[in-house]
């Protein structure tokens, strides 16, 4: 992980950066990552795969994610991953796995979870999160 990491964006924050640059307008994802110009901003693999999966040519979508370095499920993170799915199905209050696997990268990786998706993602406790809108 480097130390310039600070913060992790979820896969709802890239699909509406992507929908704003599609469109050619200034919104909410911009406006935010022009906020905070001086950080810098990481994805999970996972993010990727989620990403990509919008994608009938993935090269077209792999270009569009270049700019941000992406952090690999480790076994710490699928140590952390087991652990907050196993406290999430012990309290009947389940999300994705896709989900639970970037929650458990911000924690293993110290950074907030840029995101739109509150409700699924407070439930991981610990967890940072940081809305963009």
């Amino acid at each position: 992980m480097g130390e310039g990491v600070v913060k992790l964006l979820d896969t709802s924050v890239l699909i509406h950066l992507q929908r704003e640059w599609t469109r050619d307008e200034d919104g909410p994802v911009h406006a935010y990552l022009r906020d905070h110009g001086s950080e810098e901003f990481s994805i999970s693999v996972i993010t990727s795969l989620e990403f990509l999966e919008g994608y009938a040519q993935v090269a077209e979508g792999e270009r569009f994610l270049e700019p941000f370095p992406q952090i690999e499920v480790t076994r710490g993170v699928a140590r952390s991953a087991s652990r907050i799915r196993r406290s999430l199905r012990q309290r009947g209050e389940m999300i994705g796995d896709f989900d639970i696997l970037i929650a458990a990268t911000a924690l293993v990786a110290g950074v907030p979870l840029v995101t739109d998706n509150t409700q699924h993602f407070e439930r991981v406790e610990g967890l940072v999160m940081e809305r963009y809108r």
